[in-house]
């Protein structure tokens, strides 16, 4: 029997500070509403946003990066989200911390290079060979590298 796993590379929502955020707000002409898509104020940097998001959908910002850039809590996370949310489902949206890349755990390679997979949507399939039996017999075998050892499983089905 042969069992096909797809691990999935999407990260799980929850309910966080920024789960209100719908769209920037703007208007049918660019301008910014003063409280609209659950953002309130920031009107000026709504605008370049939405400016911005003209540019991606008519495909002007090919191969280009945006990098907001500001004090804590000023809104970019929000208005990052909230262009997102405009862009719709096609555009890939991976928010990342600070703390995520440079964490002790984990290399930052690793880190960006798994925020990159999941922004491409590249799956990583593994086949797996699954036997059906009984175990009848485990025979530990001793060897020098404590790390090489080996269990023979003998099965009558096999």
């Amino acid at each position: 029997m042969k069992i096909e796993e797809v691990k999935s590379t999407v990260k799980t929502q929850r309910i966080s500070s920024h789960s209100h955020v719908k769209g920037l707000g703007l208007k049918e002409n660019g301008e910014a509403n003063e409280m609209a898509a659950g953002l309130v104020g920031q009107q000026a940097a709504r605008e370049a946003a939405g400016i911005v998001v003209d540019m991606i959908k008519s495909k002007k910002m090919a191969g280009r990066a945006i990098l907001m850039a500001g004090p804590p809590g000023t809104g970019k996370t929000a208005i990052a989200l909230a262009m997102s949310h405009e862009l719709g489902n096609k555009v890939p949206f991976c928010p990342m911390v600070g703390s995520e890349v440079f964490s002790s755990e984990i290399k930052k390679t690793e880190v960006l290079m798994e925020n990159f997979r999941r922004a491409i949507g590249l799956r990583i399939k593994e086949s797996k060979e699954v036997y059906e039996g009984e175990v009848t017999e485990l025979t530990p075998v001793e060897t020098e590298n404590p790390m090489g050892g080996k269990i023979y499983l003998t099965s009558p089905h096999l």
